[in-house]
């Protein structure tokens, strides 16, 4: 697994750069920070119990760096998100994903301060919503599939959904994905 992390932390370092960390935040905190962020991704996606986006040896990995290139368009890895002080959508969405729960709950029964306190539940959250959208826009090109996600609608051409999944295929296109890694049961 430590592969996949190195890898993901990576592709984090390259789209949010540690720079960009929160004030008061040492560059070594922030680093270790995106870590433990790239680990909590990478356990939700080698569970053997949830489906990867993508198929094949390596659709685990391309569906981590999938989500973390959803997560770096909806709160740059801020800390200030992670730790749930930060909020969207008018303080209804929750955690690095910015899931929009208000005051209610996610389909897995979680409220957004739960999103927060456990990073894997907000990632978990997160997978079930991309995979949502990928499902009911299956007929539609690859860049597109996050339409549904972004807009409610299976649409082509929608910025949101391209952006996303192309800063995550450029990433993945362009550096050596990490070998296959074993399902965690």
């Amino acid at each position: 697994m430590e592969s996949l992390v190195t890898y993901l932390v990576a592709a984090m370092l390259s789209w949010v750069p540690l720079y960009a960390h929160a004030p008061g935040e040492s560059a070594e905190d922030a680093r270790g920070r995106y870590e433990s962020i790239a680990h909590d991704v990478a356990q939700v996606v080698l569970d053997g119990g949830e489906e990867p986006l993508f198929g094949g040896t390596s659709g685990r990995a391309e569906t981590a760096i999938l989500m973390l290139s959803v997560a770096s368009f909806e709160s740059s890895f801020k800390k200030s998100v992670d730790s749930g002080i930060g909020r969207g959508d008018h303080g209804r969405s929750y955690c690095l994903m910015q899931i929009h729960v208000g005051g209610g709950t996610t389909l897995e029964g979680w409220s957004g301060p739960e999103l927060v306190e456990n990073r894997q539940r907000c990632f978990r959250a997160a997978l079930h919503i991309l995979r949502g959208s990928f499902g009911v826009c299956r007929k539609l090109p690859i860049e597109d599939r996050l339409s549904a996600y972004a807009t409610g609608r299976c649409l082509p051409n929608v910025e949101i959904s391209r952006s996303r999944i192309g800063r995550a295929r450029t990433f993945w296109e362009s550096h050596t994905p990490p070998p296959a890694i074993p399902l965690e049961t």
